[in-house]
């Protein structure tokens, strides 16, 4: 069980709470006392928005609390600016229990919980992106949705030319000449599969564009934070998109107190249940970044293709181990290494020793 390990230091004014949704904000204030001052419902624009907080002000200091959702970034930059950012917090919806698995669960309720929280001292926050990183965030995801998409289509039109007994060269669209090489194997292929494998062809080469425009703006913004540059120079397997996806979702590691801390905020780490004396561990929390998560594990994935360097280390640990254990799960402990690693390296200067964290013996030996 969790425990509140500081104590709380009361906020000398006001606490807002505000659950936030598409057409309409629900609000609730609290005083220095932790009483409900008043509550109410405004629209969801800016100018009613500014007008609650215009009416707060003059009754002392505000501190405003929301929860993260899908628009949430407009009204925290409003917040921002109308407060101080020290003032201003942003709440974990899946670690806010007593909102996601109330009985009684309304609006109002909702702004409610979520100002008493603030005012205790115990509202779990999540990470917001600000500045340069909220923007090499939002290109590393779309960088990685555009992947997903294209992978997607190659799969589509790789099934359409093995029902039609044809091939491709491989990695075709990677170049023109075996592009034009393509386009000769579906000029073969007849009726409405010939159709489909073009309607393909063209979506694929959008594909191909559109993630070469993303890992270039990625590239843009990953040169003026250092952070990256650190984590391509020392850490093997992440280049540039990983570090920089890496770095924009999770912030800088200082902000964790330990390796475990980080390693968690990727939910690479077992859960566990323990109970009358004993204890056993579960699957992967997945409580954390999926995007940071993703590009751990990408990361050793491209270990897993070296022939030589320092990703021949983790290559070798993760197939001896694989001997024994499913190999995805092996790839997931060693992705929750590499991020601990990650930890040790900013917060303690510590160089990733890779014998250290993935000891093999030499074939030699």
């Amino acid at each position: 069980m969790k425990k509140l390990a500081r104590r709380v230091v009361r906020f000398k004014g006001l606490t807002l709470g505000l659950d936030v949704h598409k057409d309409f904000i629900e609000y609730c204030v609290l005083d220095k006392k932790g009483d409900e001052s008043n509550s109410g419902r405004i629209g969801s624009s800016e100018k009613e928005l500014r007008k609650l907080l215009a009416e707060l002000k003059p009754r002392g200091a505000v501190q405003a609390c929301l929860e993260a959702c899908g628009c949430f970034i407009w009204i925290f930059d409003l917040l921002v600016e109308e407060l101080r950012r020290e003032q201003v917090h942003v709440g974990q919806p899946s670690r806010i229990h007593v909102i996601a698995n109330s009985m009684e669960k309304n609006d109002a309720n909702d702004a409610w919980w979520l100002s008493y929280l603030l005012y205790e001292g115990r509202l779990p926050e999540c990470f917001v992106a600000e500045g340069e990183l909220l923007n090499l965030r939002i290109a590393s995801r779309e960088l990685r949705s555009y992947t997903d998409l294209r992978g997607d289509l190659l799969r589509r039109f790789k099934s359409h030319l093995a029902q039609a007994g044809k091939k491709v060269p491989k990695n075709w669209h990677t170049s023109k000449v075996r592009r034009d090489e393509a386009e000769k194997v579906i000029e073969e292929v007849k009726g409405e599969r010939q159709q489909a494998l073009k309607a393909l062809f063209k979506q694929i080469q959008k594909m191909t564009r559109q993630m070469r425009h993303w890992r270039e703006r990625v590239e843009t913004l990953s040169k003026h934070l250092p952070e990256v540059k650190t984590l391509t120079q020392e850490i093997p397997g992440i280049g540039v998109v990983l570090g920089g996806s890496i770095v924009a979702e999770l912030g800088s590691p200082k902000r964790f107190h330990s390796a475990k801390a980080y390693a968690k905020a990727t939910g690479l780490t077992p859960g566990y249940r323990e109970s009358g004396g004993k204890s056993s561990r579960t699957k992967i929390t997945r409580q954390g970044s999926a995007q940071a998560r993703w590009a751990f594990t990408r990361a050793i994935v491209s270990c897993l293709k070296c022939k030589r360097g320092e990703g021949e280390q983790i290559k070798r640990w993760v197939l001896r181990r694989s001997e024994h254990k499913p190999k995805k799960l092996i790839i997931v402990a060693a992705a929750r290494k590499l991020a601990e690693g990650v930890w040790r390296l900013f917060a303690y200067g510590e160089a990733f020793d890779l014998v250290k964290a993935f000891p093999v013996k030499c074939a030699s030996a």
